[in-house]
């Protein structure tokens, strides 16, 4: 489930950069160091949760993906909304 919250947030970072009027890329690249963040935090600072070896290395290549991929929806988005409304006026 938190997963899903961090997913959920790195869309919303990635929304709302690009809908505060920053480049793409910069609003993409920024939504993109979401999930890893999370990650690391999960891995590094949180208490260990016991079972074994830790393969934070593989759930940090697979989540960045996911947050590569909810960034770019995010900002995606935005420019099309930012782009209907300025198609608006």
């Amino acid at each position: 489930m938190p997963a899903v919250i961090v997913l959920l947030i790195t869309f919303s970072v990635g929304f709302i950069l690009r809908f505060r009027n920053k480049r793409e890329i910069i609003a993409w690249l920024i939504s993109c160091a979401v999930m890893p963040a999370f990650i690391i935090f999960d891995e590094f600072v949180m208490p260990y949760k016991g079972g074994g070896a830790s393969m934070w290395p593989l759930p940090l290549i697979i989540g960045g993906f996911y947050g590569i991929l909810a960034g770019g929806l995010g900002v995606v988005i935005a420019s099309l909304i930012l782009k209907k409304r300025a198609n608006s006026t």
